[in-house]
């Protein structure tokens, strides 16, 4: 898992959005190997292992259609920069291939375990809920087996504003999108709402005296 991903990490229990606490034991420059991952809120612990962030168990992969790269990069329309794209499943299976289109970081959520990655990746295994805040990815791609409503619309929180999603045509479009494109295949959306997250605060200079 990329190091820079760290300050994106959430805790998918159901509670006030909280950042995760990272006791890290190993890593390669950038790349976290071996980590311990605590929510300060509810105690929860997750590992870091082998360099791939475990969150509740996972999904299969499931088995699909080849992903056509230029597509699925056309109905995301992110090129490079700073903010990663999500892939999940299937999608990440193509995701080496993506990033000679698109050479931004990525997220795979539950991607196949002997797909080639890009250099810049982070690889999580999850259940339910992803665990990333609010505005932390550029667009997301979300196949059938992770398009189950409460993931899905935890992928919405976590995609920018005006980012696209893609997802199969038969699941209902999620709150907070607006439908640019469909076909029997899969349907567009772009987010146009922005969910709340973590609440700073701020220590408040004293008041003058005089």
């Amino acid at each position: 898992m990329l190091r820079d991903l760290l300050d994106s990490l959430r805790c998918p229990r159901p509670h006030d959005e909280s950042w995760l606490v990272a006791m890290v034991y190993r890593a390669d420059g950038p790349i976290l190997l071996h980590a311990e991952l605590a929510c300060p809120v509810c105690g929860a612990e997750f590992q870091i292992a082998n360099g791939v962030a475990h969150f509740d168990g996972g999904l299969p992969v499931p088995a699909g259609a080849t992903v056509d790269v230029l597509r699925l990069a056309a109905q995301l329309a992110v090129t490079e920069g700073p903010v990663p794209v999500l892939l999940t499943g299937r999608y990440a299976a193509a995701g080496a291939e993506m990033s000679a289109l698109a050479p931004l970081p990525q997220v795979w959520v539950n991607g196949p375990e002997h797909a080639t990655r890009p250099e810049a990746c982070s690889v999580i295994t999850v259940s339910g809920r992803v665990p990333l805040g609010v505005e932390t990815l550029a667009g997301a791609a979300v196949d059938e087996a992770h398009a189950e409503p409460g993931m899905l619309d935890s992928i919405v929180r976590a995609v920018r504003m005006g980012g696209r999603i893609v997802a199969p045509a038969q699941i209902p479009l999620p709150s907070g999108v607006r439908e640019i494109a469909r076909d029997d295949e899969e349907w567009v959306a772009e987010v146009t709402t922005r969910a709340s997250g973590l609440v700073e605060l701020r220590r408040r200079a004293p008041d003058q005296v005089g």
